[in-house]
């Protein structure tokens, strides 16, 4: 009990400890050769977004941190499992009711803050465009997919770990499965899960359509369909995306997008996209998340051998469905740590990508969509080294550009 309240302790001082950390050094200025991005009413702009960005994670951190301590604390998991127990005897059942009041709860006390986020911060600094009920029907439909995904996959998990007497045996099998459905959400993402939230219509004939498709031919690759996103029905921030395995793409693009970059801008950020199907980064990066889930896999079953863990929190004994909230905790410092050198080698890809548009379409253009982007999007252009290392997959816009102009 004592190591759970600790970790959850550290891990709270450590976040907040860096995220003023970053805060302080971003607002010393930015590096010369970014400093046109922003004017100095922009710059304004951005320094009171990133100081009520700042306030609000603060806030939110803190509640989150409060509240679970709270819940451990006073056992209130124990009460929970009685709960469940007393409205079935199905043992599968009550591990999912269990994990369904917990998170159900959970989006009830986060929905404020999300509302917050949304219709003041977000509104205040002109990024909102989502309606009431737009906000409110992605909340449901992000509840339901919650539900059905998670709640197969829990009764998938827990069902092979009653039935596997080699507690080595579950991991190996749980991190196979873990690997399939993430192999599966990969692929039906765009063809599914995006457009649950998205309308996406095709990108009409014209010249943008046509340098797209010349640019992918020159390349070996097969656009199969080009498609612009109604992001601007909840944001103003900009975008653009690939899915798919091998030659064949789908190309995605925020309205928002399309509506603030000039052609060869957006052919530019495509190009970059291009680089990462050309070099398999997105396969890369997944075979990275499978490896990431393999240690996720054997801490699940490490937790599920520490029957103190659970008695400790006024459980009756081992819980699969505590192990679920268990591993949530336990590997918030692994996945920092982790983090690290996965971070590492994305930012490594990126600049690559960039190298890649630059050299195929141009570097001014390259360079131009950068800008655009962060311009529209408030990036961050001076966060701390620390910060960057623990959790920017993405090198900061100063040293893109200035990899970009020395390549």
């Amino acid at each position: 009990m004592a190591f759970i309240l600790s970790l959850i302790s550290i891990m709270f001082v450590v976040r907040t400890f860096i995220s003023i950390l970053n805060y302080k050094h971003s607002i010393k200025g930015v590096p010369e050769n970014v400093s046109h991005i922003y004017d100095q009413e922009a710059y304004d702009k951005w320094l009171a977004y990133n100081r009520d960005q700042m306030k609000y994670g603060l806030i939110t951190r803190t509640f989150n941190f409060v509240l679970m301590l709270l819940l451990l604390v006073f056992q209130v998991f124990g009460y929970i499992e009685q709960l469940s127990n007393q409205i079935t005897d199905n043992i599968y059942l009550q591990t999912l009711l269990f994990l369904g009041i917990y998170f159900v709860a959970s989006a009830i006390i986060d929905l404020p803050f999300e509302y917050y986020q949304t219709f003041v911060i977000e509104e205040k600094h002109g990024f909102n465009k989502s309606t009431k009920k737009t906000f409110f029907i992605d909340q449901i439909k992000q509840m339901l997919l919650l539900f059905v995904l998670g709640g197969a996959a829990i009764y998938g998990l827990h069902a092979l770990f009653l039935n596997m007497a080699n507690i080595w045996l579950f991991i190996v099998l749980a991190w196979a499965a873990i690997s399939v459905v993430m192999i599966l959400i990969f692929v039906l993402n765009t063809k599914v899960f995006v457009r649950l939230f998205n309308k996406l219509t095709p990108l009409e004939e014209g010249s943008l359509k046509t340098k797209i498709d010349e640019l992918a031919g020159s390349l070996g690759f097969e656009i199969d369909k080009i498609s612009i996103m109604d992001a601007s029905r909840r944001s103003t921030k900009l975008n653009a995306f690939f899915s798919g395995l091998g030659k064949h793409r789908d190309v995605v693009l925020y309205d928002t997008l399309v509506e603030k970059m000039e052609e060869e801008e957006i052919l530019a950020v495509l190009g970059h996209e291009l680089s990462h199907a050309l070099h398999k980064d997105t396969t890369k990066m997944l075979i990275e998340q499978i490896l990431v889930f393999g240690v996720f896999a054997a801490m699940i079953g490490l937790i599920l051998n520490w029957s103190a863990l659970y008695t400790g929190f006024g459980l009756s004994g081992i819980h699969f469905g505590f192990s679920v909230i268990l591993i949530s905790i336990v590997m918030g410092p692994i996945s920092m740590l982790l983090g690290i050198p996965t971070n590492y080698v994305s930012r490594v890809a990126e600049f690559r990508a960039d190298a890649f548009g630059a050299k195929h379409v141009s570097k001014d253009a390259m360079i131009s969509a950068l800008e655009v982007l962060a311009r529209a999007n408030y990036s961050n252009l001076n966060p701390h080294p620390l910060y960057v290392k623990l959790y920017y997959n993405h090198p900061t816009i100063a040293k893109r550009i200035e990899a970009i102009k020395a390549s």
